[in-house]
């Protein structure tokens, strides 16, 4: 009996006890794969080539710094390049900067970079891989996510 007694009391103390403890109100924490920093991989120009992928950040890489004017994104250090996409292809490159190209108009919206001439389809990493195409706008497509930091662009979530 007497051990019936000490278990009522017990959980009432425990009872008063939990309601005299401030109120904490509890959120779900983003995954892992969602907190990691802004800016481990950059948008990347191979030196010397046109090619673009997505590398480590690294300020001394010279390929990973750029320059938005108006709508165009040239490269830093070779301002005469400019991103471009091949018209009617997937393909994302540096070339000579022309005006009259629509594949080196971009639009900025939030974190999205997409076509100006094409506003469907948005500059896309192929997530975990370093390739960097066009590709049909989709939010839910962590590729798409760009950050802009100083002269560097960065995926968002990786």
């Amino acid at each position: 009996m007497t051990l019936g007694l000490r278990k009522a009391v017990t959980v009432a103390v425990l009872a008063v006890t939990a309601s005299l403890l401030p109120a904490v109100s509890a959120t779900a924490s983003a995954s892992s794969a969602d907190a990691r920093a802004v800016g481990n991989y950059c948008l990347a120009n191979t030196w010397n080539t046109p090619e673009v992928r997505t590398r480590p950040c690294d300020n001394f890489d010279r390929g990973q710094h750029w320059t938005v004017r108006g709508q165009q994104i040239s490269l830093t250090y070779a301002p005469g390049y400019c991103l471009a996409n091949t018209w009617n292809t997937p393909e994302v490159r540096t070339r000579p900067c022309d005006d009259f190209d629509r594949g080196q108009h971009w639009t900025f919206k939030g974190d999205e970079i997409s076509l100006t001439y094409a506003p469907g389809y948005c500059l896309a990493n192929t997530w975990n891989t370093p390739e960097v195409r066009t590709r049909p706008c989709d939010d839910f497509d962590r590729g798409q996510h760009w950050t802009f930091k100083g002269d560097e662009i960065s995926l968002t979530y990786a």
